[in-house]
């Protein structure tokens, strides 16, 4: 099965009948800012990528976890597509809204899918003893719902008790530290995924890591073919989870990108309710006004992620603008204007 993401400007460029170059692409969470990449020595893109240890000591510095406990994977989806399978058989609790490849994965690996719609009914849950394991997105995409580390260290001791496992996707966590989970690994019941693409910008060398105890990383390592992760991810990926200052100063600009973003889109679409992280914004809203909002941004080379409705509701995800908010500001208030003006 083949699941939408956000992204697919080659795609949208198909639908709507706009050239590629001519689309800004606000559908995915990725940073507009990369960091940025030196020359690539020649031996790395002439040799083999072994483990030399050099990627995974900079991981565990950067997450502030245990050596034992990392394993670098070709990208988070790697780790969150497989690692289901290795978990015993059970019933899990999925957010209802979420990164649709944790419930595909889960359900392909046997397991019965509880929905659950926020962190409130997921306290429920758990408490009533009403599902073996559970899975977080922190914060949630799309949602940008944040759970505290105190509520997801609660239920990770109440699984453990029975023998579960809580499941935290923190691929959108790296400007909001104190609420993650990674510097507890290894602990047993507990696995995190962490991606490079997001914060860092970088989602084209496919890099992320799984952080669980060393038996589950043997057990993944086990299963993946021989070098799954490129000499140039694996150098670059080293490089920059080393480079402390450049990484504060991403986090100062996203979180005032961010913020400048959340306030232009509550004033431009006030008909969505928005919610946001450091790097994209969501609103909720009617179903057909979403899809129309959607199609008009569309019709203007603006690609937004629109996602599936549920009793009644979508929404729109947005990410960081790549230039400003200047350059889309016009775009996506003729956009708003139509759809106000087609409304009965």
């Amino acid at each position: 099965m083949s699941l939408e993401h956000g992204g697919n400007i080659n795609a949208a460029a198909r639908r709507f009948g706009i050239p590629v170059q001519r689309w800004m692409d606000l559908s995915t969470g990725i940073s507009p800012w990369s960091w940025p990449v030196p020359l690539v020595p020649q031996h790395i893109w002439q040799t083999l990528p072994y483990p030399d240890g050099e990627l995974e000591s900079a991981a565990a510095d950067y997450y502030c976890c245990d050596r034992a406990a990392i394993l670098g994977v070709p990208g988070s989806q790697y780790a969150l597509q497989h690692i289901p399978a290795l978990l015993r058989r059970g019933r899990v609790a999925i957010p209802r809204r979420g990164y649709a490849e944790h419930r595909l994965a889960w359900r392909q690996a046997g397991h019965q899918v509880v929905e659950y719609v926020d962190g409130a009914m997921l306290h429920d849950l758990v408490l009533a003893g009403r599902v073996d394991h559970a899975l977080v997105i922190n914060p949630n995409n799309p949602t940008a719902e944040l759970l505290s580390s105190q509520q997801l260290q609660e239920t990770h001791q109440r699984l453990g008790a029975s023998g579960g496992w809580l499941v935290v996707d923190e691929a959108f966590a790296d400007t909001g530290q104190d609420t993650s989970l990674a510097s507890l690994c290894p602990v047993p019941g507990l696995i995190v995924y962490r991606s490079v693409g997001k914060f860092f910008g970088l989602a084209g060398i496919r890099l992320g890591f799984l952080l669980a105890p060393a038996s589950l990383c043997a057990q993944l390592q086990s299963a993946m073919p021989p070098w799954s992760l490129s000499h140039p991810a694996r150098w670059i990926g080293a490089a920059a989870l080393r480079d402390r200052a450049w990484q504060e100063q991403q986090r100062q600009r996203l979180q005032r990108a961010g913020r400048q973003w959340l306030q232009f889109l509550r004033d431009a679409v006030p008909r969505l309710r928005f919610a946001a992280t450091d790097l994209f914004a969501s609103g909720a809203g009617e179903a057909a006004y979403c899809e129309a909002l959607f199609q008009a941004l569309a019709r203007r080379a603006v690609l937004s992620r629109h996602f599936e409705a549920i009793a009644g509701y979508s929404v729109l995800r947005f990410g960081l603008p790549p230039a400003g908010v200047e350059n889309v500001a016009r775009l996506l208030r003729e956009a708003v204007e139509e759809c106000e003006c087609e409304s009965p």
